[in-house]
């Protein structure tokens, strides 16, 4: 996969990574993004938009951590077969019945990077992840 900040979506209130899947199946292999912030933030929603279904059958996960290596923070082992190309992927789900205080999923530190692991091929794989960032002022 690649996958490289869309400057155009930076501005309108998530950032958005578009990605294009790769036959690469090791730790980190579809993309690493390093933090474009230059500090920390908290990712609070995610949504993962495919245009084009993989024709394989693997799962992604991405999650933030260092740039070789695997992490879930964010969608953990994801059927990417299974994707609709109508409706968006929610990558981080919260439960509204728990009516506990909701922290960030992650914290992207400004010195790590948000990786794309898949578990086997996603040759045939585009989309769009939109991610809700929250940042001190």
């Amino acid at each position: 996969m690649t996958a490289e900040v869309n400057v155009e979506e930076f501005s309108s209130g998530f950032l958005a990574i578009e990605i294009t899947g790769v036959a690469s199946a090791a730790n980190a292999g579809q993309g690493s993004i390093l933090n474009p912030y230059g500090e920390d933030v908290h990712i609070l929603r995610g949504y993962l938009v495919p245009s084009v279904v993989s024709a394989g059958a693997a799962n992604l996960s991405i999650g933030v951590t260092t740039a070789a290596a695997a992490a879930t923070d964010l969608l953990n082992a994801a059927a990417m077969a299974d994707v609709s190309v109508v409706l968006p992927l929610n990558c981080i789900a919260h439960d509204p019945g728990a009516k506990t205080v909701v922290a960030g999923p992650a914290i992207w530190s400004d010195d790590a990077y948000l990786t794309f692991t898949a578990s086997a091929s996603l040759v045939g794989f585009v989309g769009v992840l939109y991610l809700e960032i929250l940042r001190k002022i």
